[in-house]
C-alpha cells in the first residue's frame, strides 16, 4: 500500500510538472518578438493580430539598421520577425543572419507589385518581403524659412540659414548621402578620398547644427527645430499634423527605401513569423497601417483601397521623374568598416 502510494505521488507529480512546462513553452510560444521601427503598428493593428491569430506581439524599437546589425552581431537572440532596410539585407543576407522563407506560408505575397520582387538586393524575395517603402527628404517649418526660389536643395539641410534649429538624421548613410548628392558625387561611392572630404565637411556641418536626431518630427512639431533631415513617412505625418511644416525632396535626389519584413536565424518560432507576415501582407491590413502612418506601399491591391489624397500626394507617391533621381542605399561590403569609423570620429569629435 506505502509503495502504491509513493507511485501514484510520483505519477501526479509528474503529470503536474509535465502540464506545468508544457504551459510555460506554449505560452512563450505565443508571443512574438518584432524589432521594428517606431510609429509602425498602432494598438488597434497589434490588437486585432492578437485577436484573430492567438498570437501575442512584444515590440521593440531601433533607431538605424546599424543598431540592429550590431545587436544581431553581437550574438542577440529571441528576435522572431525584424525590419531591415534594403542595403541591410543584403548585408545580413551576406553574412548568413536571415533564414529563408517559406513562400508556401505566404500566400498574400501575390498581391506584391511584381517591381518589388525584383529588388536587387534579394531577387525573388528568398529572405525578405518589402512591407513599405519611402523617400529620405527635408522638413521645413515654413512660418520660419523660406523656401527657395529655385528650388528645395540639400543646401537648405546642409548650409542652413539657421543652423542652430536644424537637425541631421542619426543616421551614417543618410548623413553621407545626403552630403554627397548636394556636392554631385555618387552616394554610394566607395572612393577613400572622396568619403574621407566628406566626413571634414560634415564635421564642420555638426559642429553648426543643433543635432543628429532619429526622431525630429516631435522636436518640428514642438518648434525646437524648423529644418529637419527626415523620413517621408515622419515628415508627411509632421505636416498633416501643422501643414506650416512641408517635406520638400531636394533637386538632386536622394535615398529611397524599402522596409522589409525578415526572420533572424535566432529565431524559435518561424511557423508564427511567417504567420505575422502574411498577416500584413493581407492588403486590408497593410491598408490599415498605411492610412494611420502615411506609408507608401509596395502591394498593388491594397493601393486600389487608399483614399485617393493619399495616392496622389506627390511626396508620399512621387512621379517616375522624381523617383528617377533616387537611389537605394548599396551595400559597401569591404568599404562599410572603413565608413564606420569616419562616422564615429565625426560624431566623437
Amino acid at each position: 500500500m506505502g509503495t502504491q502510494r509513493i507511485v501514484g505521488l510520483f505519477l501526479a507529480f509528474v503529470i503536474v510538472f509535465g502540464g506545468l512546462t508544457y504551459f510555460k513553452r506554449k505560452n512563450a510560444s505565443s508571443t512574438l518578438r518584432v524589432v521594428t521601427w517606431s510609429n509602425y503598428y498602432p494598438d488597434t493593428v497589434i490588437r486585432e493580430f492578437t485577436e484573430k491569430t492567438g498570437i501575442k506581439l512584444e515590440l521593440s524599437y531601433i533607431s538605424s539598421n546599424e543598431e540592429l546589425f550590431s545587436k544581431l552581431k553581437a550574438g542577440a537572440t529571441g528576435f522572431d520577425i525584424i525590419q531591415p532596410s534594403d542595403y541591410m539585407v543584403r548585408q545580413m543576407i551576406r553574412t548568413g543572419m536571415l533564414l529563408p522563407l517559406d513562400h508556401n506560408l505566404l500566400g498574400h505575397l501575390s498581391h506584391l507589385d511584381e517591381y518589388y520582387t525584383k529588388l536587387p538586393y534579394d531577387l525573388g524575395l528568398k529572405y525578405s518581403v518589402p512591407f513599405t517603402w519611402g523617400t529620405t527628404g527635408i522638413s521645413v517649418n515654413t512660418e520660419k524659412i523660406q523656401v527657395p526660389a529655385t528650388g528645395p536643395s540639400w543646401r537648405l539641410l546642409l548650409d542652413s540659414p539657421t543652423p542652430q534649429h536644424t537637425a541631421l538624421l542619426d543616421d551614417m548613410r543618410e548623413v553621407f548621402s545626403a552630403y554627397l548628392l548636394w556636392v554631385g558625387k555618387p552616394m554610394n561611392t566607395k572612393d577613400a578620398a572622396t568619403l574621407e572630404q566628406a566626413k571634414t565637411s560634415i564635421s564642420d556641418i555638426k559642429n553648426k547644427i543643433l543635432m543628429f536626431s532619429s526622431e525630429p518630427k516631435p522636436l518640428l512639431l514642438k518648434g525646437e527645430i524648423h529644418i529637419a533631415h527626415i523620413y517621408s513617412t515622419d515628415g508627411i505625418q509632421a505636416q498633416i499634423e501643422n501643414p506650416k511644416i512641408q517635406y520638400l525632396i531636394p533637386k538632386e535626389g536622394g535615398v529611397i527605401w524599402t522596409d522589409n519584413f525578415a526572420i533572424p536565424k535566432s529565431s524559435i518560432r518561424t511557423k508564427e513569423a511567417h504567420e505575422f507576415i502574411n498577416f500584413f501582407l493581407n492588403p486590408e491590413n497593410a491598408v490599415k497601417i498605411a492610412t494611420e502612418n502615411y506609408l507608401a506601399l509596395p502591394n498593388k491591391t491594397a493601393l486600389k483601397l487608399l483614399p485617393s489624397e493619399m495616392t496622389s500626394n506627390p511626396n508620399l507617391y512621387p512621379s517616375p521623374e522624381v523617383l528617377a533621381k533616387f537611389h537605394f542605399l548599396e551595400d559597401l561590403g569591404e568599404t562599410l568598416p572603413f565608413l564606420s569609423r569616419l562616422w564615429t570620429e565625426l560624431k566623437s569629435s
